[in-house]
């Protein structure tokens, strides 16, 4: 979370006709959406909808205005359906923009949730939990923290509004690799047909990235210690690798 940047500042909170600023980390950290009440004061049920590119530019488009209407500019990190869709167009639609940041401070979070609920009202089709922070519930302070600086680092602009009042960086392309790959080992249910698909395009940014060549297998386990995830080499070597010779032509993903 930034004012118009990415290095920490000192204090909490908004500065008047600037930015807001990055804060510590907060005992309490507030998730969007906010549960609310409709007119007559019972809770509004949760409901997802699948958005196509087109809307979502345009919700999200409404919520920069809303940020930098009001003096500021908030950047933010997404992983998930939202990369795919925008960024990288691997996908038509997805469900939700799924944000983090271990700088993304609570008043910047009130802001973000005032912002999707106004577009919510206003943009029909999209859903009561569109633009969310689920990921960052099940991360610990010092991954969440880590994975923050790594998303900054990489620099990587899935989203910018033309007010800049909104800034959406994608997750490291490693953490994406390896979340994917521990769905499809434990997913079950939340398990989805195109995750090994999404699995190999985040793996061939990675390999754009960093030299056009094969990550070797024991560096991609590191990747899923790190982030706890599940992975193994049989995965890699007999899922991952046929998917990506099949689709970026002959090479192997892994080593």
């Amino acid at each position: 979370m930034g004012c118009g940047g990415s290095k920490p500042a000192k204090k909490k909170g908004c500065q008047p006709g600037g930015g807001i600023q990055i804060g510590a980390p907060q005992d309490v950290t507030i998730h969007i959406p906010r549960n609310r009440l409709d007119a007559h004061g019972v809770p509004v049920r949760p409901e997802t909808r699948d958005i196509n590119a087109n809307v979502l530019k345009q919700a999200l488009e409404r919520v920069s205005h809303y940020i930098a209407s009001r003096g500021h500019h908030i950047s933010v990190i997404a992983v998930g359906g939202a990369v795919n869709t925008l960024y990288l167009r691997s996908r038509q639609m997805t469900h939700d923009v799924d944000i983090f940041g271990s700088d993304f401070s609570n008043s910047a979070r009130h802001l973000v949730d005032e912002a999707m609920h106004d577009a919510q009202r206003a943009i029909p089709g999209l859903g009561t939990d569109w633009l969310n922070t689920e990921t960052q519930m099940w991360m610990s302070g010092r991954l969440h923290a880590e994975i923050t600086q790594a998303a900054r680092a990489q620099n990587v602009i899935v989203f910018q509004g033309r007010d800049r009042g909104l800034t959406i960086l994608a997750a490291p392309w490693a953490y994406a690799f390896s979340a994917k790959i521990n769905r499809i080992l434990t997913g079950g249910s939340q398990a989805r047909p195109y995750d090994l698909q999404d699995a190999v395009t985040y793996i061939h940014r990675y390999i754009q990235a960093h030299g056009n060549k094969p990550v070797p297998v024991r560096v991609a386990l590191g990747w899923a210690r790190q982030y706890h995830h599940e992975m193994t080499e049989d995965v890699l070597r007999n899922q991952v690798n046929p998917a990506y010779r099949r689709q970026y032509g002959g090479k192997n993903a892994f080593a």
